[in-house]
């Protein structure tokens, strides 16, 4: 790879990302990934921040906050939010933290210093986060997310103040105990009115408008009898729920995921009937990349294929849904043998079901695997690129295709050596490249 393949940091919350200046990268020929449009260009430096009255207005200028140190903590994970002005970030000290992203993203000569507008502060640790699918930053009403944490409802917070705005309960009807999901879905196809819950052998759906201890107005257990899985014949899956997707094509189609190492498929955004399930376990890629509990799943842009991530795996697995437990391959070579939730992205390449996975690992690297749908078996990286020097736990690309996030670091003791301990934002213009 030469160094014009190299991906550009433009913003970074490190403060050694920031002593070079950014070059002037010439772009070489990559034809097979589209080009964002002007509008889509425009959504890093659009009006958004040119209103007086908006909220990123005041706090976009790193000397307006006191600097606040945040290389103490490991970023958990990060994710752009659906407008694509704004970062949400979660630590290891159980906080979430709101980056907007500043006008001149792509005009500065020098990298942004990166500060967050928002903390919204937790004594214990964050299991799930969704965010508000009509997110619209010139709209402060719609900057909402929700997160789950043990022992306590489910929060409905502000991404802009440090305050909640509604709480929804989840109670062991038997124990009367909190139980804390351990995935959130936010989906826009429910119309911004309801979201979906996964825990214990269980999905729920909540109604946003019945807020305090109404609970899900459904249930939909993922086993008949969490005690024996053979009841019921042996239909559905039992374990924590920790991973949902819904199908992008709008047939509705959910799927979950459990710790245990099955999938399951439901109709109806999830409220409908069991479509089917499946184990992942005992499969060729097993023996080859590992596995030990799904952490989360992403759909094709196309809808057709399924990427199923697990902890402690050194690839993804890939999964053809019109044959349901089939699976097609499998991409090798991640390098993500960890317990922690290492988030990848699924990304539109162009014409057609062109699509690239893109994931980072415990080395540091941000790897790129084209159309490995295309592939039956194993498939090797196509590219690869360091960007952290500590373990990339998540790589997420913005609408526009020429700006990806990462966030590195992970959980380490007073004598675990040096820790990189960053949120940065990248420009890739070879990306855009006819």
């Amino acid at each position: 790879m030469t160094d014009n393949w190299s991906p550009i940091c433009v913003a970074s919350t490190a403060l050694d990302s920031l002593v070079e200046p950014i070059p002037d990268v010439a772009s070489p020929n990559r034809g097979d990934i589209g080009s964002p449009s002007s509008s889509q260009e425009e959504c890093l430096s659009s009006s958004s921040y040119g209103d007086p009255a908006s909220p990123s207005s005041a706090n976009t200028d790193p000397a307006v906050h006191a600097q606040e140190d945040l290389s103490a903590h490991h970023f958990k994970g990060a994710e752009w939010t659906p407008d694509g002005t704004t970062l949400l970030a979660e630590s290891g000290d159980h906080h979430i933290r709101t980056f907007i992203l500043p006008p001149d993203l792509l005009e500065r000569g020098s990298a942004h210093r990166l500060s967050p507008y928002s903390t919204l502060p937790s004594a214990e640790p964050t299991y799930a986060s969704a965010i508000y699918p009509f997110f619209n930053l010139q709209d402060p009403t719609t900057c909402l997310f929700l997160s789950s944490v043990r022992d306590h409802p489910i929060r409905l917070a502000s991404a802009l103040a440090p305050m909640s705005v509604a709480s929804y309960s989840l109670v062991n009807p038997t124990t009367e105990a909190f139980i804390t999901p351990h995935s959130l879905l936010y989906p826009s196809t429910l119309g911004g009115t309801h979201f979906l819950t996964g825990s214990d052998s269980m999905i729920c759906l909540f109604d946003v408008s019945r807020s305090g201890n109404d609970g899900p107005v459904s249930w939909m257990p993922t086993i008949p009898s969490k005690r024996k899985q053979i009841v019921g014949g042996g239909v559905g899956m039992k374990g924590i729920v920790s991973a949902m997707a819904i199908n992008p094509t709008g047939d509705g189609i959910l799927a979950a995921g459990t710790f245990t190492r099955h999938v399951g498929l439901y109709s109806s955004n999830g409220s409908g009937e069991l479509l089917g399930t499946f184990s992942i376990a005992k499969t060729e890629a097993n023996r080859e990349i590992g596995g030990k509990g799904v952490t989360q799943l992403s759909w094709s842009p196309c809808g057709r294929y399924l990427y199923i991530t697990e902890r402690k795996s050194d690839g993804v697995l890939v999964y053809d849904i019109r044959v349901t437990g089939q699976m097609l391959g499998y991409l090798r070579g991640r390098n993500a043998m960890t317990n922690q939730r290492m988030k990848i992205d699924v990304v539109s390449a162009g014409a057609e079901s062109s699509h690239e996975v893109w994931a980072g690992g415990t080395d540091g690297m941000m790897r790129v695997w084209k159309n490995p749908a295309y592939t039956v078996g194993a498939k090797d990286p196509d590219w690869e690129v360091k960007v952290h020097d500590d373990t990339v736990t998540s790589t997420a690309f913005h609408s526009t295709g020429s700006v990806m996030a990462t966030c590195s670091g992970q959980r380490r003791d007073e004598n675990g050596g040096r820790a990189d301990n960053s949120l940065k934002v990248w420009s890739m213009p070879f990306l855009n490249s006819d």
